[in-house]
């Protein structure tokens, strides 16, 4: 099957959810113009990180709908970024499929959470893969790249397609800025790859783009965001920190082929 997928590098404006929401509605019809068939933002993209600011955490749902509003009217599948959303078990960094009438086909729960999230988010406890109109997909959110347990298990259940909204800085390498500036640029365009490769999937990786001034200094989002699949390695990307969007078609027939000439999945079922 071919899909053609628009994945946005979107410059978020903090705090600004009514500048943001207004923005994507323009990548989305941009996309929708140029032939696409998905579109995908980045973590966070709606609000900025909500840390110390809980009066932007999503409690109604009010994005969700939104953007089911927007994938009906505009008759294109969304994947919107991620929303912190709050219910009586506590606050998750949650992303959906939404497909093009409006309906959600899956829900997705961060798991992995990265270090200064864990101070006020709870970690999701699934990895759930389900049925679209163009496959089997399975949703991570940033820091689950690392991780390769949460994709075996999507893998196992027959995922094609992973879509991974993140926002990622320069600055999450900490100390490890000493030793390379470029660290996290290296460690997301690795693990993309390698991601694809090993579990036999194409691989739609959303981040954001920019800097953001917070009291204690600044975040420089890395870009890079970027469409893996194997034997190609990366289809295509946004080697860059600025806004933009790209729009790549995908023919799937080529995850069959890998499995033809690694049989990955054949050893996870009757193997390991």
């Amino acid at each position: 099957m071919e899909i053609t997928f628009a994945v946005v590098q979107f410059e978020v404006a903090q705090f600004q959810p009514e500048v943001n929401l207004e923005k994507a509605e323009r990548f989305i019809q941009q996309a929708v113009n140029a032939g696409a068939q998905i579109i995908v933002f980045p973590e966070d993209f709606v609000t900025g990180p909500v840390v110390g600011r809980f009066e932007y955490v999503d409690r109604e749902g009010r994005y969700r709908r939104h953007f089911q509003d927007l994938a009906s009217r505009c008759r294109i599948d969304i994947v919107p970024g991620s929303i912190i959303e709050g219910d009586e078990q506590g606050l998750f960094n949650t992303t959906y499929y939404i497909d093009r009438a409006g309906a959600i086909r899956g829900r997705y729960r961060k798991v992995n959470l990265w270090l200064p999230e864990r101070s006020y988010i709870a970690a999701g406890a699934e990895f759930p893969v389900f049925e679209t109109a163009y496959g089997r997909v399975g949703l991570q959110i940033c820091w689950d790249l690392n991780f390769p347990e949460g994709f075996r298990q999507m893998a196992r259940q027959g995922v094609e397609i992973v879509i991974c909204p993140s926002y990622w800085c320069f600055e999450d390498a900490g100390v490890g800025l000493r030793h390379n500036p470029q660290s996290e640029v290296e460690m997301v365009n690795a693990l993309c790859v390698a991601r694809a490769f090993e579990n036999e999937i194409v691989l739609v990786y959303a981040n954001a783009a920019g800097e953001v001034q917070w009291e204690h200094g600044r975040e420089r989002l890395i870009g890079q965001s970027q469409i893996t699949v194997p034997f190609k390695g990366r289809l295509n990307a946004l080697a860059h920190t600025h806004e933009g969007m790209f729009l790549q078609r995908v023919d799937t027939a080529l995850l069959h082929d890998a499995e033809l000439a690694y049989e990955i999945r054949k050893d996870l079922r009757e193997r390991l």
